[in-house]
């Protein structure tokens, strides 16, 4: 039998036959009558190369490979059901979906009240946030996954297809443990130029390690890069356990981990946070969330 041949109301069958262990009692449950019911039987067994159902005179019970194929036709039902019903408000739910990224240092820049104000100003809007570099931020707009994101680095792009905001810009600091005993205020940097660092790699953000080796290059020295990270989170937490010392953006000095102490560095060079956003798609949904994102996303939220 060709897998063609097997229709959804096979499975059906399967697994009111499963639920009922009596052909008379499923059949009827699936509006049918037995002898139909039984040939599907048949046919799905003649499919799968597998006996599903052990029959005797006085009951039915599944097999093995009943049992296991029950479990998954199951789930295979209930993901069809739910494709069906999404699809039939496809058109609706289109519009009224909204796909976020962002970086988790936006965490500390607002990004919860956003969206917070965001569902109650548009209830019937779906909000869907993702966590990704600013790079596949860039390449999932242009790709039509993402509707809008949040950067922290300016992002180089050409596309007609993609709006950027510049939304602030945001010191760096040095954050180092805790026990080291270093003056409150503003420091050089080239006081830890004997330090291993713990950087950002330039894979997923280019402006971030491009800025961190720009800071150490103007105080006269080559930072001694010891780990490479993809989180921002990633470095803190190295520093607190004395992994080294890294050069972060100003809103991880919020981030409560203990361990770690932070100090202003002496340099004119910043951070910056940037909102980009499709243009052309979801154009009310994406221009309502403009609308509140100065309000929200804020060097200090």
């Amino acid at each position: 039998m060709h897998k063609e041949a097997i229709e959804l109301r096979h499975l059906r069958y399967f697994v009111a036959l499963a639920e009922e262990l009596s052909f008379s009692k499923a059949a009827a449950r699936c509006n049918v009558s037995q002898p139909p019911f039984s040939v599907a039987i048949q046919q799905l067994e003649s499919f799968l190369g597998q006996k599903l159902i052990v029959r005797n005179s006085r009951n039915v019970e599944l097999s093995d490979a009943g049992r296991a194929f029950h479990f998954r036709v199951r789930h295979l039902l209930a993901q069809a059901s739910q494709s069906f019903d999404e699809m039939r408000g496809f058109d609706g739910a289109l519009r009224r979906r909204l796909n976020v990224g962002f970086h988790a240092s936006m965490i500390y820049r607002g990004l919860g009240s956003l969206m917070q104000a965001f569902r109650e100003a548009h209830p019937d809007v779906q909000v869907s946030l993702h966590e990704m570099s600013t790079i596949r931020q860039r390449d999932s707009i242009l790709h039509g996954d993402l509707d809008m994101g949040f950067a922290h680095s300016l992002v180089q792009h050409d596309s007609p297809r993609i709006g950027c905001i510049n939304l602030f810009r945001e010191r760096f600091l040095v954050c180092i443990p805790s026990s080291y005993r270093v003056p409150e205020g503003p420091v050089r940097i080239d006081l830890f130029r004997d330090e291993n660092f713990i950087i950002f790699n330039r894979e997923s953000s280019p402006f971030y390690f491009d800025t961190i080796l720009s800071i150490c290059s103007e105080a006269g020295f080559v930072p001694r890069i010891e780990h490479q990270v993809a989180q921002w989170l990633t470095a803190v937490s190295f520093v607190s356990t004395g992994m080294g010392i890294a050069v972060v953006p100003e809103c991880l000095s919020r981030t409560g981990t203990n361990g770690v102490a932070f100090r202003p560095i002496v340099t004119e060079i910043a951070s910056h946070v940037q909102c980009m956003y499709a243009l052309g798609t979801n154009g009310p949904q994406i221009a309502s969330m403009l609308e509140l994102v100065p309000k929200h996303i804020r060097p200090h939220a």
